[in-house]
């Protein structure tokens, strides 16, 4: 009888890691969709209000994530969602009044796109959660040698304020610009 206990528990844990081995977008986004259909509808609602698209003072969050995306494309893009705000980058979800994003979901691609309003009066605490998120992400990518690429892109990555507005840009490792993405990010913002 333990035999087939510890033979069954073997077998059901197996079967976890294997689930959870998968790296595929159809992966993460049936996650995603599994997370909303788990979120109480007022904390989907307040989500979307969260990322909506368009501010009271004309700026269209999505617009500058494409503006600036036009010179860093994203491969395999991810959006952005408050569990990665809140978890992976460490902001204060406080001081977040609306935001728009994406990342590469491909692993060793540090391509990322991150456009949030502030609460008022707290763009410097945000943008400094995301210098923060920076440091830890040049030495998470420096424990990796095949991943130098991405740590030289991180290290030269961008966290502009403008008012209310915070951008962080890492290029991604296939080559984009940061003089581009300099021009995009003040075409946007003006």
């Amino acid at each position: 009888m333990k035999k087939l206990i510890a033979t069954m528990t073997c077998a059901v844990l197996a079967a976890a890691v294997l689930a959870g081995c998968g790296g595929s977008s159809s992966s993460s986004s049936s996650s995603a969709a599994s997370q909303a259909a788990s979120t109480p509808a007022s904390s989907a609602a307040s989500s979307e209000a969260s990322s909506a698209a368009a501010s009271s003072d004309g700026y269209n969050l999505d617009d500058i994530v494409s503006a600036i995306e036009a010179a860093n494309p994203i491969s395999n893009p991810l959006e952005l969602d408050e569990t990665a705000l809140e978890f992976d980058m460490m902001l204060t979800m406080e001081n977040v009044e609306e935001f728009a994003g994406v990342r590469s979901n491909d692993q060793g691609n540090s391509g990322t796109i991150l456009v949030v309003k502030a609460a008022a009066g707290k763009a410097g605490d945000v943008s400094g959660e995301l210098e923060t998120y920076k440091q830890n992400q040049v030495a998470y990518y420096g424990n990796y040698a095949e991943f130098a690429d991405g740590q030289a892109q991180i290290e030269e990555g961008r966290v502009v304020t403008s008012g209310d507005y915070v951008v962080l840009v890492f290029a991604n490792t296939e080559g984009a610009d940061y003089g581009e993405i300099d021009k995009a990010i003040d075409s946007a913002l003006n």
